[in-house]
């Protein structure tokens, strides 16, 4: 049972890199990349499933870390969903990252569109980093 907790428990940290490595390659036009999806629900299947496990032991669980933990991780993968979601209609509607400005047509002055997945990527990233503090900082 232990082998199968660390091997959980590593798929847990591995989401979270996803999560947190995904923001950083893309910190200077911010989007939720379909990986940031991913990572979120690896995080929370493999956190429920470390849930199982230490429940079913005979150590006391903190009920109130695993609380916050969960409600955190849930809103993670929803604005994770989301963020993908507006991400996938962007891409498919504009089809570019800049339109002219004014709308002229010789392009010459271009001005950069915002991304609509752009809060949803920070929401993500400060989620899954305040994941990791609750887990580390509250007993």
């Amino acid at each position: 049972m232990e082998i199968l907790r660390e091997i959980l428990l590593a798929l847990h940290l591995i989401g979270m890199a996803i999560i947190v490595g995904g923001y950083f390659t893309l910190i200077r036009s911010p989007k939720v990349a379909p990986g940031m999806l991913h990572g979120a629900y690896l995080q929370l299947i493999t956190g429920l499933l470390l849930l199982t496990i230490a429940e079913m032991g005979d150590g006391d669980v903190n009920h109130m870390k695993i609380g916050i933990k969960l409600l955190i991780a849930i809103l993670v993968t929803v604005f994770a969903f989301i963020g993908n979601k507006k991400q996938k209609a962007f891409a498919a509607g504009s089809g570019a990252n800049v339109a002219p400005a004014g709308g002229g047509t010789d392009g010459a002055v271009a001005t950069a569109v915002k991304n609509p997945s752009a809060t949803m990527a920070h929401l993500v990233f400060a989620g899954a980093i305040i994941n990791v503090l609750v887990a580390v900082f509250v007993h």
